[in-house]
């Protein structure tokens, strides 16, 4: 319980405030003035004036409204003096295991400091599941290389020398959140100073709305499109052999004929058209019959995977090997429904998400981690430019969409986010996706809100129920 409060009020404002020197005759109403603004966590070190006292106070007041905490926590007897509080949350910053340990049975919170890799796996070991990096100033490219190896489900918190303008790279690099000490908080500081502090932090926050819409539990959730007309977002699950629609929170399943791996609309907008094994079909969304157009003699052991459409209503569809061999995969286009499905490059690896500008096509090759970026004239391409490589981020890059301001976003399988690329290939920004993993695809609606689609698949029992979302339809609705 006392970790699922965390985990939800991280997500609801990725921010820890750090109130060291703070006394209890001030406490309740600097705490005030943070809870106004949006800070749902805060922690008070032990080496301020009389902690235990102020911790209480603040337990007594925000306790059913915050997670309240100790910070600087290295003894057991100090574990067992703030469980004594109500507190939910313990400090630390080291890796003390006796210290996790107690932590853990008496229903607190552990979040021990570290520095290393070993570290890391260390308090993980005794029993952690969030992990504090001290000091992480300048420290991005370490966060995101340990995400890809540590277990799902782990959240990593900076802390030491952040600052508003440094937030958003910490987050975009797999941070779960940020402790704000100094910058948040003085000893001394009036309850009129900090809450001007914590408006700017929860500005540079900038935080998305992040909903689990339905979970109809799909295996792999993949090909979403967004129907304006009726307002629906459709989906296919081709392992089951299923279309899901999702409309205004009404949900349904129709079972196809054929499975199905992508989707995209006819350029009217009103034809579902689909990729199957070896073509191109029209979905019917009520029988689940799906017409054949358009087949292609694609090499043995390769199947067609993902698909978009251009604004001229041609149909772009990648090919992969059955069993992911590099350098099998290629890319097939069609000026319409009938075809012809024609070879337009080859030499890939896994091609998924693609989007598409008057004088580009985008590609992901999920094999390879590569954004790729094609010249287009028509359906002619030019040679690729990597955009990418993803380079020690956690996961690999599946589906991808372009926003309605043209931002691209990939979906990352085995990450648990969507990321923000730029334009020069920079993550500009990283959105987790809370109770699940696998991050399947991804599309936009005509009210800019992202509706992600993820999956069940390649995940054993344990990692499904640290994982209760998996295989649901994620609505995103991206902050101002």
């Amino acid at each position: 319980m006392s970790e699922q409060r965390f985990r939800e009020a991280l997500a609801q404002r990725p921010l820890i405030a750090i109130l060291r020197g703070i006394t209890p005759e001030e406490a309740v109403e600097v705490v005030q003035a943070l809870y106004d603004e949006g800070i749902r966590i805060a922690e008070v070190p032990l080496n301020s004036p009389r902690p235990f006292e102020t911790i209480a106070r603040l337990v007594q007041r925000f306790g059913d409204r915050m997670v309240i905490g100790a910070g600087t926590v290295l003894t057991v007897a100090q574990v067992r003096e703030l469980a004594a509080t109500g507190a939910l949350l313990c400090v630390s910053p080291n890796v003390d295991a006796a210290v996790i340990a107690e932590a853990v049975s008496l229903g607190l919170v552990p979040l021990p400091g570290y520095q290393t890799p070993s570290e890391a796996f260390a308090a993980l070991a005794a029993g952690v599941r969030q992990l504090k990096l001290f000091p992480a100033a300048g420290r991005e490219a370490d966060i995101a290389a340990l995400h890809a190896v540590l277990p799902a489900g782990t959240e990593v918190i900076a802390v030491g020398g952040a600052t508003p303008q440094t937030l958003a790279s910490q987050l975009a690099a797999g941070a779960a959140g940020v402790g704000v000490g100094s910058d948040l908080y003085k000893p001394g500081m009036s309850a009129a100073a900090v809450r001007e502090r914590a408006r700017a932090w929860v500005r540079a926050c900038a935080l998305p709305e992040v909903e689990l819409a339905w979970n109809p539990q799909c295996q792999i959730g993949e090909g979403p499109v967004w129907r304006g007309s009726d307002g629906a977002v459709l989906w296919v699950d081709p392992v089951r052999s299923m279309l899901l629609k999702h409309r205004d929170g009404v949900s349904s399943e129709t079972a196809l004929d054929t499975p199905v791996s992508a989707l995209t609309l006819s350029l009217d907008g009103q034809r579902l058209i689909g990729c199957f094994e070896n073509g191109i079909g029209e979905v019917d969304e009520h029988s689940g019959r799906v017409r054949q157009g358009a087949t292609a003699a694609l090499d043995p052991g390769c199947r067609f995977n993902d698909m978009t459409r251009d604004a001229d209503g041609g149909l772009w569809v990648g090919a992969m090997h059955k069993g992911l061999l590099a350098g099998r995969g290629a890319l097939y286009h069609a000026p319409s429904f009938d075809g012809p499905l024609r070879l337009v490059a080859q030499g890939l690896g896994v091609p998924n998400g693609m989007a598409i500008t008057p004088d580009r096509l985008y590609l992901i090759d999920t094999l390879s981690r590569h954004l790729l970026a094609y010249p287009r004239r028509g359906a002619e391409l030019g040679e690729p430019q990597i955009v990418t490589d993803f380079l020690d981020l956690p996961g690999k890059p599946d589906g991808m969409a372009r926003a309605p301001d043209g931002s691209l976003w990939v979906a990352m399988w085995g990450g648990g986010c969507v990321l923000r690329v730029g334009e020069g290939g920079a993550i500009e920004q990283r959105i987790a996706m809370p109770g699940t993993h696998h991050i399947s695809s991804l599309c936009f609606d005509d009210r800019g809100a992202m509706w992600v689609t993820t999956s069940r698949m390649r995940q054993s029992a344990a990692q499904l129920a640290a994982t209760p979302r998996a295989g649901g339809l994620f609505r995103v609705r991206l902050a101002a």
